[in-house]
């Protein structure tokens, strides 16, 4: 991502004040964010976004979610989606298992966030892919 291009990201946290936060951090940087707070909601936001012609350039998901795992919807997804960013924020996450994923099934490349993290740290992850 290109500093100062306005990207189409999707944000999947399930804290609403943190989703909030980062959702008006991502917007202010002229970014269009579509934020869910669930893993079932961001499927249908992939959808929805694709029959739009307007799929995601960047996806923005904790690992950790009620309805299941962020890794797991990166490995599921990634395909259907080669273009599009993946930045995985988690507070205990499996770089191994993701690096091995990408690597073994040629996915593309993914980021990860330690969570907890500043916007800034997150923003410069989504500027580094």
């Amino acid at each position: 991502m290109t500093r100062g291009v306005a990207v189409r990201i999707l944000l999947v946290e399930d804290d609403e004040d943190l989703r909030t936060e980062i959702r008006e951090y991502l917007q202010r940087r002229g970014h269009d964010v579509t934020a869910c707070g669930s893993l079932d909601d961001a499927r249908s936001a992939v959808r929805r976004l694709a029959a739009c012609g307007m799929a995601a350039e960047a996806i923005v998901c904790d690992v950790n979610l009620p309805d299941g795992n962020g890794i797991d919807f990166y490995a599921a997804s990634a395909a259907e989606l080669p273009a599009c960013r993946w930045v995985l924020m988690s507070g205990a996450h499996d770089a191994a298992r993701i690096d091995g994923l990408s690597a073994g099934k040629g996915l593309p490349r993914c980021t990860i966030v330690e969570k907890p993290m500043s916007l800034r740290i997150l923003n410069g992850a989504l500027n580094r892919i």
